[in-house]
């Protein structure tokens, strides 16, 4: 219903006669804070159905709402010489400058220029082993630094977070309720074609269960938040919106049931940020408590295993050394990258290299297209230097986001943000999946609408006290 009125708002707004006055008498800001606002919606809902966009032409539908919504903005503001709100480019600067650099070199490996030598042990002339994915992957780059920007664009976007995570939970109950109605059916399907692995695990409309458990995950978090920046004491929220709890709970049931390693890792992690990030200190207690609160909300999780023994099942094969594990395929990874430690094998060159340099512990009859690790897979892609750089620029992105919120944001939005970044980080160590589009969106949505905070208000507000005093 959410996507459907998204549709309409996007054709009856999108109109050719009304985009042309728009952007002519220049963007109207109310209206493009709504046509913002139903485009993020549209994308929270259309990424997980579209098998968590994971797929070029699931990439195509979700940019070209963005990039058409982005044009209520970027074109008006072009003619007043701004491009971003007070602050905001200081924030996003350099992972605007990590996608550039990222573009760029991956535009470099695809040139057919190169000398053999440099190309070893492979033959064609590129650094990269499948040029022809290059259009997808930028097209993904572009995606990428278009979330952040759309939800910076708008006025008091801090404002809209918690529409937007709303959004979320409902997108992610919809997918639990897709899944268990595969289950209870029998029919092994996400709804798009027949699977052929993750049998009885929990997928909805994603290909995997890994990128399914990530995204009930973020609905799991956001159902906290919606239930935590309420006013009032314990008792109260419960009491008034409690629904919220009870829909987390219910998003973590079908995390359990997805029976993926990772995700539930990731979740245990980003629930303990949370609880400690979210909960106000006062003058009397001691900083300690925060802590053993946090650690006190991981002991119903770590109980409820006992309700999931295929999942126990699972971590107890981490045991067995004659199972085929990840440390097999990371080391793998690592011996594709000494072969090319500083070009790099470009865009969708993770397979071949692989393939390549596996290792006698792998299963080399399976085709890898990850490493199970999204660090190995970006200095597989990219090489050391350049990945070097980008990482460099990431974090310092990050730091400054942190920073603003942790000046300006209340305490339940400075443990969303946090929440969903530990949950990214812990399962990319894990699983190169955390890159799919529907798991990354979150994050990404919270990132652009952090980076809205100006960093130079304590400074305009001080020079405001001075003025009158110098007349």
């Amino acid at each position: 219903m959410a996507a459907l009125c998204a549709i309409k708002a996007m054709t009856g707004c999108l109109a050719p006669t009304r985009l042309t006055r728009s952007i002519r008498r220049g963007s109207n800001p109310v209206m493009f804070a709504t046509i913002a606002r139903w485009t993020l919606i549209f994308e929270v809902f259309a990424a997980p159905l579209l098998l968590g966009s994971a797929r070029p032409w699931a990439m195509a539908l979700l940019a070209f709402p963005v990039a058409v919504a982005l044009l209520f903005y970027i074109i008006p503001a072009l003619k007043h010489g701004i491009i971003l709100p007070v602050g905001t480019s200081y924030a996003l600067r350099p992972f605007g400058m990590a996608g550039v650099i990222a573009a760029g070199w991956l535009m470099i490996q695809a040139l057919p220029l190169w000398p053999s030598p440099v190309t070893a042990p492979f033959k064609p002339h590129s650094l990269a082993l499948a040029p022809a994915h290059l259009p997808d992957t930028l097209l993904y780059l572009l995606w990428l630094g278009a979330i952040p920007l759309l939800c910076a664009a708008r006025k008091d976007a801090m404002a809209d977070i918690t529409p937007l995570c709303k959004a979320v939970v409902a997108s992610a109950v919809l997918q639990a309720i897709i899944a268990c109605i595969v289950a209870l059916t029998g029919v092994p399907t996400t709804l798009w074609f027949i699977k052929t692995a993750h049998i009885g695990d929990f997928t909805g409309t994603f290909a995997n269960r890994n990128a399914f458990c990530a995204f009930m995950a973020t609905g799991f978090f956001a159902s906290l938040y919606l239930w935590q920046h309420r006013p009032g004491s314990m008792g109260e929220k419960i009491d008034s919106y409690g629904g919220w709890l009870a829909i987390a709970i219910l998003l973590f049931a079908a995390t359990l049931a997805s029976h993926s390693r990772a995700g539930l890792l990731a979740l245990m992690a980003g629930t303990f940020i949370f609880v400690r990030t979210a909960s106000r200190p006062s003058n009397d207690t001691p900083p300690y408590r925060r802590y053993l609160l946090a650690l006190a909300s991981l002991l119903p999780i770590i109980a409820s295993l006992l309700f999931a023994p295929t999942l126990l099942a699972r971590f107890a094969e981490l045991a067995r050394p004659d199972w085929v594990q990840r440390d097999d395929v990371w080391q793998t990874a690592l011996t594709a990258i000494m072969h090319r430690p500083f070009t790099g094998y470009g865009t969708n060159g993770i397979a071949p290299a692989l393939q390549f340099a596996a290792t006698p512990g792998m299963n080399d009859t399976v085709r890898w297209v990850s490493s199970h690790n999204l660090w190995l897979d970006m200095a597989l892609i990219l090489g050391l230097p350049v990945f070097t750089v980008i990482m460099t620029l990431v974090l310092v992105s990050c730091t400054r986001l942190f920073r603003h919120a942790s000046i300006q944001a209340s305490p339940p939005k400075q443990a969303l943000l946090a929440a969903l970044f530990t949950a990214f980080l812990v399962q990319s160590c894990f699983d190169g999946l955390s890159s799919t589009p529907a798991v990354i969106l979150p994050l990404l949505i919270m990132a652009g609408c952090l980076a809205n905070l100006p960093k130079a208000a304590p400074a305009r507000q001080n020079l405001a006290q001075v003025q009158p005093a110098a007349r």
